[in-house]
């Protein structure tokens, strides 16, 4: 590799980390802010984390990039305890409809403000908040994230 090239790649990598960084410094990690507000089925939305390693994540019936993790997240969600929260996805009957829809089981909050998002410093979605055993956030990314990738931060999580 010719050294123009090195130092190409180099300048590259720096400014998609640089990006990365200042897309996700906003995003918390520690104790999650409590989230008051049930689940569409009348259940506490995080009764199930603190257990094993988890998932929070936060999308939109409007996101494109959102729809296209659908499948993962419910993989995911099969194996290890899931929350998510829909933001500024219209009020209940429309995103009841949307989970029927799309046959979707997820525990769904109904963020329809976008108060929880702000909170958790989610500025686009989707947003994903990994768990420990403890039920604290130990990762947090947004944008597209593989299924592998979900399952590879869960079980660094259980490491934590």
């Amino acid at each position: 590799m010719r050294k123009k090239d090195w130092a190409f790649y180099l300048f590259a990598a720096l400014f998609i980390f640089a990006g990365q960084f200042l897309a996700h410094r906003d995003l918390v990690t520690g104790t999650p802010p409590s989230i008051t507000q049930t689940t569409l089925n009348g259940e506490a939305a995080l009764k199930n984390l603190g257990t094993r390693p988890g998932l929070i994540y936060f999308w939109a019936e409007w996101c494109g990039v959102c729809r296209s993790m659908q499948n993962s997240v419910t993989q995911v969600g099969k194996d290890h305890p899931l929350a998510t929260v829909a933001i500024r996805s219209g009020d209940d009957a429309k995103l009841e409809s949307y989970l029927r829809e799309k046959k979707l089981t997820w525990p769904v909050v109904n963020d329809n403000g976008g108060d929880i998002g702000q909170r958790y410093g989610v500025k686009a979605v989707p947003a994903l908040f990994f768990t420990d055993r403890s039920g604290d956030i130990v990762f947090a990314t947004a944008g597209y994230t593989s299924e592998w990738g979900i399952r590879a931060r869960l079980w660094l999580a259980s490491w934590i």
